[in-house]
């Protein structure tokens, strides 16, 4: 994650690479030194940002951030070996499906072989010798010396044949042998982490009734709710600075004439809409809040370059997505985020995983659309929803 090298200073690594990544557009726009100086300070100043932002969290808040983080990648290891897992499985289901068909064929030419062998020991050696006497035409004699070489060289074949097969199924029972350790060290691996995961979310838990005996009261909830967001407006701000003279390339849709055709993040029921009202706090919505199962799919709903990857206090895991011409995406309360800033990201590319980081006790994920850092109505700019 980029929050262990440097908050931003991935994106002049990213500035610099474009050329390499999109040629045609570096050669349209090439950042001079100065843009290069500008951006530098700017990063440097939103990197001064967020440490001061994670200095004021209290030491529950900081724990909080600390133990959602480890759910994060614990949860992504786990996705993986789940699927490397599948992968090693799938192995040897084909394995065995090949085994069993090189069994078949193998039986097959063993009972071809053993009728040969039948068929030469009727014919027998005298047999052979008393039909070659008794032809008297040469050229009767020629095709019969010619059927009886067919006959032995097919049956050499077919030995062969058998051997080269009783070679691949040996091989393959290897293989399936070879698979099946890994596979059950897979698993062991797997549970391990599994149990892992269980004890951090249990510390998490822990760590969420303490958060909650801390704020005690609704006046302490909205102090922190609106705080929250402040910081938040605090960060979006930072990020418009530091991103103000990069530019997508030219080649990619502008994002703007995508209105009404842009996909849904995730699936799920829309439990909070934009602009309702938030009781707790009397203000209203600037995205919406998608329930969804945690672990559940998160898509990129355009292309664009990650800006921001890391946990925010009331929002969790977060990731900004900077589509161009003054347009980003938010996506909060991530269990992992499998993107860090400067990466590139195209439409319907997965980019996080539903969870309920950032306090929550139920599963969603929070999603804005920005504008010039003026909120917009997600449902305006996305697919009709069945």
């Amino acid at each position: 994650m980029f929050y262990k090298t440097g908050v931003f200073q991935q994106l002049l690594t990213m500035l610099l690479a474009l050329s390499f990544i999109f040629p045609l557009a570096a050669a349209e726009k090439e950042p001079s030194e100065a843009q290069l100086n500008i951006l530098k300070q700017r990063i440097d100043k939103l990197e001064s940002w967020l440490g001061s932002a994670k200095g004021k969290q209290s030491q529950i808040q900081g724990e909080l951030r600390k133990s959602e983080k480890s759910i994060g990648l614990a949860a992504q290891k786990l996705a993986a070996l789940t699927k490397e897992l599948k992968t090693t499985q799938a192995k040897v289901s084909d394995l065995r499906q090949q085994r069993s068909t090189l069994a078949i064929e193998r039986k097959k030419q063993a009972a071809q072989i053993a009728e040969q062998i039948r068929a030469a020991y009727r014919i027998g050696q005298s047999e052979y010798l008393k039909i070659l006497l008794n032809l008297e035409q040469p050229a009767e004699l020629a095709r019969t010396l010619r059927y009886y070489d067919y006959f032995n060289q097919a049956r050499a074949e077919e030995i062969e044949r058998y051997q080269n097969t009783a070679k691949q199924l040996q091989k393959t029972e290897t293989l399936i042998n070879e698979q099946l350790i890994k596979l059950q060290a897979a698993r062991q691996q797997l549970s391990a982490e599994q149990q892992n995961l269980k004890n951090t979310q249990a510390d998490r838990q822990a760590i969420l009734v303490r958060l909650q005996r801390d704020i005690g009261n609704k006046d302490q909830q909205l102090t922190n709710l609106l705080a929250d967001r402040k910081q938040l407006e605090e960060l979006l701000a930072s990020v418009g600075e530091a991103i103000a003279d990069l530019d997508l390339p030219s080649a990619t849709t502008p994002i703007n004439t995508q209105k009404g055709k842009l996909p849904w993040p995730t699936s799920g029921k829309i439990v909070r809409s934009f602009g309702s009202m938030d009781q707790s706090s009397g203000t209203r919505w600037n995205g919406v809040l998608i329930r969804a199962e945690e672990g559940s799919e998160v898509r990129a709903i355009h292309y664009g370059r990650v800006v921001f990857s890391d946990w925010l206090r009331g929002f969790g895991l977060l990731l900004i997505i900077d589509h161009g011409n003054g347009y980003l995406s938010l996506y909060g309360h991530n269990q992992s985020v499998y993107r860090e800033t400067g990466d590139w990201v195209n439409a319907n590319e997965i980019i996080s995983s539903v969870g309920k980081s950032g306090g929550y006790n139920q599963a969603g994920l929070y999603f804005e659309i920005r504008r010039n850092g003026k909120p917009q109505n997600p449902k305006s700019w996305m697919l009709a929803r069945n």
